[in-house]
């Protein structure tokens, strides 16, 4: 294997190879330079966009909106009450009152979410009440495009809030048809009677 008669590769630092060499460690040196300055700025970034609003409505407003027994007149007092908040967020959006934006849409998340707990309380019988939880889910939808609008509107240092409040829409819409293709969903035959 090794002996007199074997050549041993030799290393030669000539020419382009050197310069080659070189020139890869610069790239990585940049690349991994480029990696950490970008992390830093990301961190900046979030030290710099304003804090996200407290999520809270009015009493009275959560009181009139639980008050009916019937889940199908809270699901609709709850989608009047977010589109008079959404539509708030885009009037002072428009008139540049960018903590009015925050505070709508913080009482926006906060109907969302009380409304949804109580939409997923079961009745007596141990059962949902599946149609209300659909025209919860409808009735949500429509707010995806014009909270995107309102996103796309904000600065950038109010933007993160926003984002937020789109994705919680959308796991407030899966939380309401969570139920719809659960296993009680098709009543199966009482075989006591």
């Amino acid at each position: 294997m090794f002996g007199p008669g074997v050549r041993v590769l030799r290393f030669r630092w000539i020419g382009g190879r050197f310069v080659r060499l070189a020139g890869l460690c610069g790239i990585l040196v940049v690349g991994t330079l480029s990696f950490s300055t970008s992390a830093a700025a990301q961190k900046r970034d979030a030290l710099d966009s304003a804090p996200p609003p407290l999520l809270l409505a009015s009493k009275d407003e959560v009181a009139r909106i639980l008050a009916p027994e019937d889940n199908d007149d809270k699901a609709k007092l709850s989608l009047e009450s977010l589109e008079t908040h959404l539509s708030n967020a885009e009037a002072a959006r428009t008139t540049g009152d960018l903590d009015g934006v925050y505070t709508e849409l913080g009482s926006f998340c906060a109907i969302m979410q009380r409304t949804l707990s109580a939409l997923l309380v079961y009745d007596s019988h141990g059962r949902q009440d599946l149609r209300a939880l659909k025209r919860f889910d409808i009735g949500l939808r429509k707010f995806v495009r014009r909270l995107e609008n309102l996103r796309g509107e904000l600065p950038a240092n109010y933007e993160g809030f926003a984002v937020r409040t789109i994705h919680y829409l959308q796991d407030t819409r899966d939380a309401a048809l969570k139920p719809m293709f659960a296993d009680n969903v098709v009543a199966v035959p009482n075989s006591d009677r």
